[in-house]
């Protein structure tokens, strides 16, 4: 896309007058209108193109905007640029220019039409990748994120108020015992709100909805050597990303292959099998395996039936004794325990169906660890579909997709701005008993100020809004 900035409101009509042909329709306002593009100087068609015109105040950046929908051949949108450029001799004006990368939504940003959240959220939305990331990004741009941020800034203010009276009447002891009790129930609240959103007391093996849908969902695949874990991502990702062999100790590293599961970003990794070995090559591959599997938001053992000897657990959910997981390598980690028992084809009579799963021949162990077994052939695309469904569901079911709200943090800008304001909030608060007024509204103005810059409400540093814009296309 390319665009053309007009300082002038008037602009827009006269490229309409000199471009447009025929001239004798009207300009209609919110109209699609098919017109003939014309060179102003030379009259020459230049393309059988859309026209859409938006008056002050009623379009995206709240100036008057004429659209032109092209065929998008490059040498179309050449010869109408140069016709553009030609109509600043036309008007005798140097008030044309083409825009800069997102000059749109930032004019939309200072004329009022969009918030900073939004405008970020708008970026996002441009590069969204997965469907997850297209729902997050639609929710800020339509406000919503605004809205948490709007109503937090609104109890600040308040809180600052009641401080100022506070300040005013500080010879009316019941004044201030009554409003600071107020002032600091309101401040604990936000503060725990914001702790909540920022995940200040949450393990760092738990990531927010957020973090998941912006950066991605890692699943590890772990496992002895030969157990089928570069096959079953092949069979995964629909290509041969990992080499296979019938060799022990193939893999030696780390392998990441990106794909879209259940609409999140999902990064799926072979990793080198785990075992006792000499070989220092692959005693580091195995080092890296269990640093990835230790940090990964999700994990799937990958084994075989001779793992489980004659204990062959059932499909499904089921609990397995702790001594059998851990011969297994499992490391038991605050997250699920998903294992996939791969070449379940040597448990058929030879000849017999290998199209559907065969029945359990295990038992479950009902004080064991919860655990969710598959049964699967990856070498005859058995069980694969299931696998892909039901990983699928873990990864929604781990964030909660259906009950999530509208995440308050989405941005690294927006979790550096809270930090400090939560730092704010905690000078008030460690003084409950006879607080220092002046120090206590002087945090409370501060961390208002801090949450404005989130919305854009007082920034004006053209340094901050070049670093936000400057991420955009031409056109946005």
């Amino acid at each position: 896309m390319s665009s053309y900035i007009c300082a002038k409101r008037s602009h827009a009509s006269s490229v309409y007058k000199y471009m447009c042909q025929p001239q004798a329709q009207p300009l209609m306002a919110h109209r699609v209108m098919r017109r003939s593009i014309i060179h102003p100087q030379t009259q020459e068609l230049l393309d059988d193109a859309l026209a859409v015109y938006f008056p002050h105040g009623r379009s995206f950046t709240g100036q008057a905007t004429l659209e032109l929908h092209l065929h998008g051949s490059p040498a179309v949108v050449r010869d109408v640029l140069e016709a553009l450029d030609a109509m600043r001799t036309v008007l005798s004006t140097r008030d044309m220019r083409p825009a800069l990368p997102g000059e749109f939504t930032r004019r939309a940003f200072e004329h009022g039409r969009l918030d900073l959240t939004a405008c970020e959220a708008l970026d996002s939305l441009l590069h969204a990748e997965t469907s997850q990331q297209r729902r997050l990004a639609q929710w800020a741009a339509q406000g919503y994120q605004a809205q948490l941020y709007d109503r937090l800034y609104a109890q600040l203010v308040q809180a600052m108020s009641q401080m100022e009276a506070m300040l005013d009447f500080s010879d009316e002891d019941d004044v201030n015992e009554h409003l600071w009790i107020s002032v600091h129930e309101t401040i604990h609240g936000m503060r725990q709100y914001l702790a909540s959103e920022l995940q200040l007391n949450t393990p760092p093996t738990r990531r927010s909805y957020a973090d998941a849908v912006m950066q991605g969902v890692r699943i590890a695949l772990y496992g002895r050597p030969n157990a089928g874990k570069s096959s079953l991502l092949n069979r995964l990702v629909r290509r041969d990303a990992a080499i296979v062999t019938p060799y022990a100790g193939t893999t030696r590293d780390v392998l990441e292959v990106c794909m879209e599961l259940a609409g999140y970003r999902v990064t799926l990794a072979d990793t080198a099998g785990v075992r006792a070995s000499q070989d220092a090559v692959e005693q580091i591959g195995i080092e890296r395996t269990q640093a990835y599997v230790a940090e990964a938001d999700m994990c799937v053992l990958v084994c075989t039936p001779q793992d489980f000897q004659h204990d062959l657990p059932p499909a499904g959910p089921c609990r397995i004794p702790a001594a059998t997981l851990e011969r297994l390598g499992v490391q038991m980690q605050a997250k699920p325990v998903l294992i996939l028992i791969n070449k379940m084809d040597e448990c058929w009579d030879v000849g017999g169906d290998h199209t559907s799963s065969p029945p359990s021949k295990g038992r479950c162990d009902h004080e064991g660890v919860e655990c969710h077994v598959w049964h699967a052939s990856v070498l005859h695309d058995v069980g694969m579909d299931l696998l892909m469904n039901e990983l699928g569901s873990h990864v929604a079911h781990m964030y909660d997709t259906n009950q999530v709200a509208m995440p308050l943090v989405t941005q690294a800008r927006h979790r550096h701005i809270l930090m400090d304001v939560v730092a704010c909030l905690d000078t008030v608060l460690v003084t409950r008993e006879s607080p220092d007024l002046v120090v206590v509204a002087e945090e409370l103005r501060h961390a208002a100020h801090l949450l404005a810059q989130v919305t854009g409400r007082t920034i004006t540093s053209d340094t901050v809004l070049g670093e936000i814009f400057a991420r955009f296309c031409i056109g946005k």
